[in-house]
């Protein structure tokens, strides 16, 4: 048995008048007992919950049409890769036409000011005119300079298709470029549609290099959430895949309709594996108040109370009620009756147990 002779046990241990057990440093008794710090442990709770990969909302865009008109071309489909400025579509417009014939009549305008500013700066130089004929025609000419510098930049932002061909009159034709490099996700029109409505969504553009990991947190998840918290993340159809980031930021408010809250992390995807509406598994470490173990070893048994010996100074020990959660394994959490620092008897404290 792990016991000393009773008799050697009381003459290595004296009790203190609060109660301490003082052991003589040169008795057998202390070199069978083994002091040791509590651990302190910190351990993150991980909360799970359904996710979904979802694209940037600023690397997400809708491509509206310009102007209404018949789209004589189209040059993309869903999952194309597109380059920025690459032509999406041709549209043929009347509207169009009109901003193009509007730019041919302040070209002309802008000729003809131009014309009429050189030959009175001509006739002045030489004598034969008036100055105030001079500013008059050259106040006329910056305006239509003005004029033409508008028309060709409406042209400009309206997609002025800058190839020939085709039957339709070339004023009338306009192109929809990518703004930006990207997939194209969606497509809602066809060659030979006409478009009436310039708020209608001809097609969406999304760049998948950084793509958006959300967690659907429910109310009570939510609350325990901030941003900076570690997360991680797999993909049931990609069960190869270990993605880990850190929380960006949550959504302000709750989904009305089904009391939860979404939390997001950035994910670069530079080969383009991972694609938006994948649905993911999000795991995110919260952290909490550290835990402190002890060898179940150091635990006795007193009088229906769970104890352990604290060593209080050199040589000298305290009993001290704890609580403490019996873990699988060899070590237990104390829910409380220690702190961090504390030293207890972890190999024979069964020598102390004399009450």
């Amino acid at each position: 048995m792990l016991g000393l002779p009773e008799t050697s046990t009381a003459q290595s241990v004296q009790r203190e008048q609060d109660g301490s057990l003082a052991v003589d440093p040169a008795s057998p008794l202390m070199s069978r007992l083994r002091v040791d710090a509590v651990t302190v442990r910190a351990r993150p709770y991980d909360i799970d919950a359904p996710g979904e990969i979802v694209a940037e909302p600023a690397r997400s865009i809708a491509l509206l049409p310009p102007l209404t008109g018949r789209i004589a071309r189209l040059d993309v489909v869903p999952g194309a890769h597109v380059r920025a400025g690459q032509v999406l579509a041709v549209i043929i417009s009347g509207d169009m036409a009109q901003a193009s014939a509007d730019e041919d009549k302040a070209r002309s305008a802008w000729v003809q000011a131009r014309e009429q500013y050189d030959r009175s700066q001509h006739v002045v130089g030489v004598g034969g005119g008036a100055m105030k004929d001079l500013q008059a025609a050259r106040a006329e000419y910056e305006q239509a300079r003005s004029e033409l510098d508008r028309a060709s930049m409406r042209l400009a932002a309206l997609g002025r298709d800058a190839s020939a061909g085709g039957r339709a009159p070339q004023g009338a034709k306009m192109t929809l470029t990518a703004p930006i490099d990207g997939v194209i996700d969606t497509v809602s029109v066809a060659a030979g549609m006409n478009v009436t409505d310039i708020t209608t969504v001809m097609m969406t553009l999304v760049d998948t290099h950084e793509l958006w990991v959300v967690a659907d947190l429910a109310e009570n998840q939510a609350s325990l959430v901030r941003a900076g918290m570690a997360a991680r993340a797999t993909v049931p159809v990609l069960p190869y895949l270990h993605l880990a980031g850190i929380i960006n930021g949550l959504r302000p408010s709750m989904q009305p309709e089904t009391r939860r809250r979404s939390a997001y992390f950035t994910l670069a995807n530079p080969d383009g594996t991972l694609v938006p509406h994948l649905y993911a598994h999000v795991a995110i470490a919260v952290p909490q108040a550290p835990d402190i173990t002890i060898p179940q070893t150091a635990i006795l048994m007193n009088n229906d109370a769970t104890t352990v010996f604290v060593e209080v100074r050199p040589h000298v020990f305290r009993r001290r009620v704890v609580d403490v959660v019996l873990d699988d394994g060899a070590d237990s959490r104390v829910r409380s009756g220690l702190v961090a620092g504390d030293r207890v008897v972890t190999q024979g404290a069964v020598l102390l147990n004399d009450d």
